[in-house]
């Protein structure tokens, strides 16, 4: 059952996500600027600016709700539900990524040669994705965002604000030697429009936990490394010239259209109603005051 909040309730939501998105980018183009200008572009204080969402989701619930209000919205990571789904969540990325690189590389004509380089190696890089983008990202764009837009908007109109959203937010990295995937920038929108169709389905089936969400964006990341279908980056380089480009050379685009493909045949099918549809936005852990007098 949807809920219809008031005009006031609906101002309420649009100030907190305003002052969100403001925080967000203050914080993560001022640390990526400053690297940028100051010379420090691979220091790890870069990642101050990759954590730029979740410490705005952190800070700007804290300004409007107080202690127990950011108590309210930790309290969704809700363990016992993400690790109900972060297995399933590794393995699906793992099957998308392989599939998809060999259908990808098929069509282009290029060898599918995939290796395992360890388990070792696999846990650093899922450790990386966990601590850096997941723990970074997601407090922000699917806790605090997400939730909100979905209140506001459809969920597909939601998800389509915060897939832009995410796709600006990552405009300065390409600078930085560190954006969001190597290949051109128009292909990387139309990557990520149907995986973040996908994440709005998990955010909405588990509940809103915070926590799935950052298993679903870390595992995902973690599958660009350990099934290879981005082209290397001794190959291609990320640089601000990924912004202008439409095409890469010697079917490197193959893989990654693949898993592509694979994502927009999943979306579409959600968007039909399959797997129960997008679904609708998970309880609202903080009092909306026109909702209580509801009560």
């Amino acid at each position: 059952m949807e809920l219809t909040l008031s005009p006031e309730a609906q101002g309420q939501l649009r100030r907190q996500l305003t002052v969100f998105l403001i925080v967000t980018f203050v914080l993560s183009w001022g640390i990526f600027g400053s690297a940028l200008a100051f010379g420090f572009a691979q220091s790890p204080v870069v990642i101050l600016g990759v954590w730029g969402p979740s410490l705005s989701a952190i800070i700007v619930t804290a300004a409007f709700y107080g202690t127990g209000g950011l108590k309210r919205f930790l309290g969704r990571i809700r363990v016992r539900e993400g690790l109900k789904w972060f297995l399933p969540l590794l393995g699906f990325f793992l099957v998308i990524g392989l599939a998809g690189r060999y259908i990808g590389s098929v069509a282009a004509g290029i060898e599918f040669d995939p290796r395992f380089w360890g388990w070792a190696w696999v846990a650093q890089v899922m450790l990386m994705q966990l601590l850096i983008p997941g723990l970074g990202e997601e407090f922000g764009w699917r806790g605090f965002a997400l939730q909100r837009l979905q209140y506001i908007m459809s969920p597909l109109q939601a998800t389509l604000v915060i897939a832009l959203i995410h796709l600006l937010w990552h405009l300065p990295t390409y600078w930085l030697g560190q954006g969001i995937h190597n290949v051109p920038a128009i292909w990387v929108v139309l990557f990520l429009l149907p995986w973040t169709i996908l994440f709005t389905w998990a955010y909405n089936r588990s509940g809103g936990s915070i926590l799935v969400s950052i298993f679903f964006h870390a595992t995902m990341g973690a599958t660009l490394s350990y099934t290879a279908f981005l082209p290397s980056e001794s190959a291609v380089p990320i640089s601000p010239d990924l912004i202008t480009m439409v095409w890469l050379p010697d079917g490197l685009m193959g893989p990654y259209l693949g898993v592509a493909v694979l994502y927009w045949i999943l979306a579409i099918y959600i968007l039909r109603g399959g797997f129960g549809g997008l679904g609708t936005p998970p309880e609202f852990e903080h009092p909306i005051p026109e909702r209580e007098q509801a009560d």
